[in-house]
């Protein structure tokens, strides 16, 4: 009995961590989303990744409702209406808005026809549960991938100043818990990409540690000139 307590306490304190955590990782677009508002320009912020990350939120948040999983399903529905947030403030201060409403529609499109496939014409609940929890695994890794160009660029310029050391560590604390949280809730679906996810923080934080300490050499040992 002390047993089921203790592991019912530990799942409520990783879910809970997984929420905050997640949370504040999708509450990092309001620092962009605040620096559009008062410039009035999107500059060369690109679009796609708040698109991406709606399309994302929506099929997890589909899966939590679908399996079901409160944590799942809450968290990203707060992910999602935060997405939402920030795709109405670049809309209305870009010069492009066809393309934002292009992306948009074409996302809202996929994912309505996705929810309504799942919910109306897969009856067997382990096999919606299944093909459901595979394409937010593929949706997820492609997420999650997408920061490989600018790690490939840190790599090339010996540099991190184009990555953000602590979303980094936010990244590593969010995938963290929620590789945990998986394995506590026997989730395969979440502790994969979650998994990937880690990987892949753990490896910027480790390009922060490599090239941070040779900048600092560099500065050290650059000649002073008067």
């Amino acid at each position: 009995m002390s047993a089921l307590v203790e592991d019912s306490s530990l799942l409520r304190l990783v879910s809970g961590a997984a929420t905050v955590f997640t949370i504040g990782l999708f509450s990092s677009g309001i620092l962009t989303c605040r620096k559009i508002h008062i410039t009035k320009s999107v500059g060369v912020v690109p679009h796609l990744p708040f698109v991406a990350a709606a399309v994302n939120c929506s099929m997890w948040m589909t899966y939590g409702f679908i399996k079901p999983d409160s944590t799942v399903a809450l968290v990203n529905f707060v992910g999602l209406c935060l997405q939402m947030t920030y795709i109405f403030i670049y809309h209305t201060y870009t010069d492009n808005k066809y393309s934002i409403r292009r992306d948009f529609l074409l996302a809202l499109a996929v994912v309505s026809t996705v929810i309504l496939y799942y919910t109306k014409f897969v009856s067997d609940q382990t096999t919606r549960t299944t093909q459901l929890g595979v394409a937010c695994n593929i949706g997820s890794i492609l997420f999650f991938a997408s920061p490989l160009s600018t790690m490939a660029e840190v790599i090339q310029s010996k540099s991190t100043d184009s990555m953000s050391f602590p979303l980094s560590v936010m990244s590593v604390l969010t995938t963290a818990s929620w590789v945990l949280y998986g394995l506590l809730v026997s989730d395969f679906f979440i502790q994969f990409p979650n998994g990937i996810g880690l990987l892949l923080s753990l490896i910027q934080l480790t390009l922060f540690a490599v090239y941070h300490k040779k900048k600092k050499l560099i500065s050290m040992e650059a000649p002073i000139t008067l």
